[in-house]
């Protein structure tokens, strides 16, 4: 991957390790959008055809390209968060996205306001890198306190969306790997500026 970590870049495509790691050549992660096909037909047709709402296509899209489902994925979320989500709303079925961020302790401190020693924090594997991993704590016995926030950005004027023409094969891949990207640019635009600061 070419493009480094920085405080507004939460997510990137790694398009080099999907090409080296494609079985077929091409793409791993069109191996995986095969696996899960049946995300990207239209529900409510008895033929066999895409779904035709963007939003929809980029939540699969997404959902496909990121871990869990892909590991590592296809959009590398940045080490210090715990995963970036697309959702559409249940009401209108607006698309928004949702980053988590956990906080340490020196986040929350607010005046004099600090927490006993004792109390664990989230962990690091490696403190010198500049976004390390944090995980919870390994020992059971002292309190911990681990917060963290969900930062929820609207995607509802996201444009360039793909509106998908196929369900299978290339063309879907193509069409989820543009779809990706372009969400990609649009978390890190408007999301990036608001998990610095709540970070900084």
């Amino acid at each position: 991957m070419s493009a480094k970590w920085t405080d507004q870049r939460l997510v990137r495509v790694d398009r080099s390790y999907d090409l080296e790691r494609a079985s077929d050549g091409f793409s791993r992660f069109g191996e995986y959008l095969r696996l899960n096909a049946s995300l990207f037909r239209d529900a409510w047709r008895d033929e066999p055809a895409p779904v035709k709402d963007p939003a929809e296509f980029a939540v699969h899209a997404w959902r496909v390209a990121t871990s869990p489902v892909m590991a590592p994925g296809y959009v590398r979320c940045r080490p210090d968060l715990h995963g970036v989500t697309l959702h559409r709303d249940d009401y209108d079925h607006a698309l928004y996205a949702e980053v988590r961020v956990p906080l340490r302790h020196h986040h929350l401190y607010a005046g004099e306001k600090k927490f006993p020693y004792a109390w664990q924090d989230w962990e690091a594997e490696r403190y010198d890198a500049p976004f390390p991993e944090l995980e919870e704590p390994r020992e059971t016995k002292r309190p911990a306190v681990l917060a963290s926030a969900v930062v929820r950005v609207p995607g509802g004027e996201w444009s360039g969306l793909v509106t998908p023409s196929a369900y299978e094969g290339r063309t879907l891949t193509n069409e989820a790997m543009e779809t990706v990207s372009i969400v990609v640019q649009y978390v890190n635009e408007d999301a990036g500026p608001i998990v610095e600061r709540l970070l900084s």
